[in-house]
Formats: structure tokens, C-alpha cells, sequence
């Protein structure tokens, strides 16, 4: 995400390698930091080996994220995050990873997204559905009773901009 643009960017290169067009669907979306999580310098860390089959994935990651945009698909866009999210674990790992997917799992979010280049991790709601601004504030009161740092929630698309 660049603003509100949905992009897939070359953080290294800094240039965008391909734009979504269109809108991200209506999300909310708790943003936080790992508490063990210190700054990185991204320029200075390894580039990322990803293998074959991560490199395929992230093929059809890019086919469905364009898929959602276009349908505006809150879910599909959450489950793209998720993998996304997963094959960045074996090169960037975030220490609470699992913690935030078994809150994400019980919240019934859309998925769980991090920063393939630094230390940001978020948790995608639909902001359309029932209650989704109460479910928003109490999944930011677990993230934060579970240690985590630096929480915010953003609607995207949706009524409001900074809910907290």
C-alpha cells in the first residue's frame, strides 16, 4: 500500500513494479510492532532468498491481490496478506507471528499482514460487516494486552480514517 494506492513496490529500487488500479476494499486495519522488535536498517539487511516454490506463490499472490481489488473482496485480500505474510516468516521472521494469527483466527479477521522490509504487522478486518468497529476495538485491546507495540487502528475505505 502506498497512501490509499493498492501497489507492489521495490523497497530497494524504491519503484513501484505494478499498480492494482482501483481500491483497496473497505478494511480495517490494526497496525502494531512486535515488542521485540528493534529498527531496521533495510538497505543494510540481506536481500531475501526466496526459492521456487515461494517465488511461484508469490505469482499467483499477485494474480489474486489483483482479484481482489477488482472485486473488492475484503477476504481474499486478507487470506493474500496471510500467505504473503507466512512466506516472509522463513526471511524477516516476527517473533509474535503466531500470537497474532491466533488473535486474528479469533477476532474472525480477513487475515494478518506484516512488512516483508521491516517490522509493522496488521491485522485486516471488513469493514463492512456487522459490528466491525466494535470487533476493530477489542481486537486492538488483545493486541495490546498481548505486548504489542505502537497499536493503531485505520479504516481504509471505509466512514472514518484513524479510529484510535
Amino acid at each position: 500500500m502506498y497512501g490509499d494506492q493498492p501497489i507492489l513496490f521495490a523497497h530497494r529500487e524504491g519503484r513501484t513494479i505494478e499498480h492494482f488500479g482501483g481500491e483497496f476494499p473497505p478494511l480495517l486495519l490494526i497496525g502494531f510492532r512486535d515488542s521485540s522488535a528493534r529498527p531496521i536498517n533495510t538497505l543494510s539487511m540481506p536481500r531475501a532468498r526466496y526459492n521456487g516454490e515461494e517465488i511461484g506463490l508469490f505469482r499467483v499472490l499477485r494474480g489474486l491481490a489483483n482479484r481482489s481489488i477488482r472485486q473488492q473482496d475484503p477476504r481474499l485480500l486478507g487470506r493474500v496478506a496471510t500467505i504473503s505474510a507466512s512466506i516472509s516468516q522463513r526471511h524477516l521472521p516476527k517473533a509474535s507471528f503466531n500470537t497474532v494469527l491466533d488473535i486474528a483466527r479469533a477476532h474472525d479477521a480477513c487475515g494478518v499482514q506484516v512488512a516483508h522490509s521491516g517490522t509493522l504487522i496488521g491485522i485486516l478486518l471488513d469493514a463492512t460487516a456487522p459490528r466491525a468497529a466494535m470487533r476493530a476495538a477489542e481486537l486492538a485491546r488483545q493486541v495490546s494486552g498481548a505486548g504489542l507495540q505502537g497499536v493503531h487502528t485505520f479504516a481504509l475505505n471505509a466512514e472514518t480514517g484513524l479510529i484510535q
